[in-house]
């Protein structure tokens, strides 16, 4: 549990102090889950990944009720840009809150399935350096 206060909660804290909207939040987040599947889909596989996502939102989904408007029959193909689309359409902190609940949950399930050392191990280059804490590249 290390990683949550470590990595997760101040990705997410340093997101509440800048001026990020929740459209940006979203990119943000969508980004986040691209680098967790790229730590963990060489071990587990695309579908592991997509069946952590898939389980992670189920638990959320309770404290947090926009994730029901994710439907599970469109995961994996556009989990994560129906994720965004959730997310873009809550006010920021709500996006916040809503992206860290889900990378808490996922962790925890992640860490019974394979314990807490080997989920830090995957996990620490996605917390360390995050892709998606960078500037947005103007296009």
């Amino acid at each position: 549990m290390q990683a949550e206060a470590q990595g997760i909660q101040p990705m997410f804290a340093h997101l509440a102090t800048e001026s990020a909207d929740a459209v940006r939040i979203a990119e943000i987040a969508v980004s986040i889950w691209d680098d967790v599947g790229d730590a963990l889909a060489p071990i587990i596989g695309q579908s592991g990944v997509d069946a952590l996502i898939k389980r992670s939102i189920y638990l959320t989904r309770t404290a947090h009720p926009c994730l029901q408007a994710i439907n599970e029959n469109a995961l994996p193909l556009d989990g994560l840009s129906a994720l965004g689309a959730v997310l873009a359409q809550q006010d920021r902190i709500e996006a916040i809150a809503v992206n860290a609940a889900l990378l808490q949950n996922f962790h925890k399930v992640l860490i019974t399935l394979i314990g807490a050392s080997l989920t830090e191990r995957l996990l620490r280059p996605v917390w360390e350096t995050p892709r998606a804490v960078m500037p947005r590249r103007k296009t």
